[in-house]
């Protein structure tokens, strides 16, 4: 798998996109084709990032395996904090979870339901180089040169010890409305504050997983996926128009 460091590096600052330039004649290389596809791609993952925004924006459930020690994400979609598309075509492989601890006296004593009782789970963009091919000069450590012909994106999971915070449901702008009118200046400002910049981590969460006590097992109810973040995307904020006139769809659903 490819180092990805470099990829959240690159989408931390606002700098002048620069594209080719085409003219008959013009010697076409590597640099040239790689100048090409990083241009397209940074500047959709700029505005999946600051426009769209990141977080689920579908699917991506996590449900409790057979097995009852680890977990499979279903298919769905991400943007992740660096703007770039997460797509799980279908359901993961079981992700293992951390087994409860032994069914024991001495284990129930020193059992103290804490933060260290929590794992969370998090999806990561990945990419990974595929489809080796003979070059005339090839990167690859075998005793033919070759290099790899594509690059597909893909996924990973981690896992980190703790519970991540509840989602803020707060607005950060509590001031943009006064007297049921849009204060127009405090969005001015709001967006004149600055660019948001991602995190070095550029994965996103998707759920606490709870870890059961001494003698107890894992169940759907151990997996919080509320501290996910979402994408409002068109459809959602529709939705929580409707949503907010519960008067209104009470009547519609109503039979004549």
């Amino acid at each position: 798998m490819e180092n990805n460091s470099h990829l959240a590096s690159c989408c931390n600052d606002l700098c002048s996109a620069v594209r080719n330039r085409y003219f008959y004649g013009k010697l076409l290389d590597v640099f040239h084709f790689e100048l090409e596809q990083r241009y397209f791609n940074n500047k959709r993952w700029l505005l999946n990032r600051l426009v769209g925004g990141y977080g689920v924006v579908c699917g991506l459930g996590v449900t409790l395996a057979d097995d009852g020690q680890s977990v499979i994400v279903s298919a769905g979609l991400a943007i992740d904090k660096c703007g770039r598309e997460i797509v799980i075509c279908q359901p993961s492989n079981p992700f293992p979870l951390p087994a409860p601890p032994a069914d024991s006296a001495d284990a129930k004593k020193k059992w103290d339901p804490c933060d260290e009782c929590y794992i969370n789970l998090s999806i990561c963009y990945q990419e990974c180089p595929i489809d080796p091919v003979p070059t005339l000069g090839g990167d690859c450590d075998t005793q033919g040169p070759c290099a790899p012909g594509a690059i597909v994106e893909r996924y990973r999971l981690e896992k980190a010890d703790g519970p991540l915070p509840p989602v803020s449901v707060l607005s950060k702008i509590p001031n943009a409305i006064a007297n049921n009118e849009v204060q127009y200046d405090v969005l001015a400002n709001y967006v004149t504050d600055g660019c948001v910049k991602p995190d070095e981590d550029c994965c996103i969460p998707l759920a606490n997983i709870r870890i059961p006590g001494p003698g107890q097992k894992y169940d759907q109810n151990c997996i919080d996926i509320a501290v996910r973040p979402i994408v409002y995307t068109n459809d959602l904020l529709y939705q929580l128009i409707l949503a907010m006139n519960p008067a209104q769809n009470h009547s519609r659903n109503q039979k004549p």
